[in-house]
């Protein structure tokens, strides 16, 4: 009796022991479970800000793609037309906050000092402007599909 209900239990446990590694190997074969797309993935934005001071730690704002096409570029969560503009936002954003800084007696710096690192972001930034990404609204792809030729089939997962 006693070896009945151990062979009983070793069974049990085997069959149980198999059906959680057979539905790991499914979810492992099949990758089951919440798929995202490529294009819905979070993509790291490149910051096109090419001035590089920071009087006092307070560096200038990012400057990146806002996904906008008529308001392409985007700085702290505003949007602007052109580079330029967004460049000239970016450098008043670093200009103020470096004066709260200063003003508020944290850093051994003055406002005035603001003041010349923000003309000497403008130039920089003015200087780079030729070379910024232009962001161009364009009309969607249109594309043709087919599902087959005259040798093929064509499938698509």
């Amino acid at each position: 009796m006693k070896s009945a209900a151990l062979f009983l239990c070793l069974l049990t446990g085997g069959a149980l022991a198999t059906a959680v590694d057979f539905q790991d190997s499914m979810h492992r074969e099949f990758r089951m479970g919440m798929v995202v797309p490529r294009q819905a993935a979070a993509a790291p934005k490149t910051n096109l800000q090419v001035f590089s001071g920071a009087l006092g730690g307070v560096a200038a704002s990012a400057i990146t793609d806002s996904g906008d096409p008529q308001r392409p570029f985007g700085v702290d969560g505003d949007t602007f037309p052109d580079f330029a503009t967004a460049a000239i936002r970016a450098c008043d954003n670093q200009k103020n906050s470096c004066a709260k800084q200063a003003n508020s007696q944290q850093g051994t710096f003055k406002v005035s000092d603001c003041d010349k690192q923000s003309e000497e972001c403008k130039a920089t930034a003015k200087g780079a402007e030729a070379s910024a990404p232009t962001f161009v609204a364009s009309a969607p792809a249109t594309a043709t599909f087919f599902s087959s030729n005259e040798e093929f089939d064509f499938f698509c997962e």
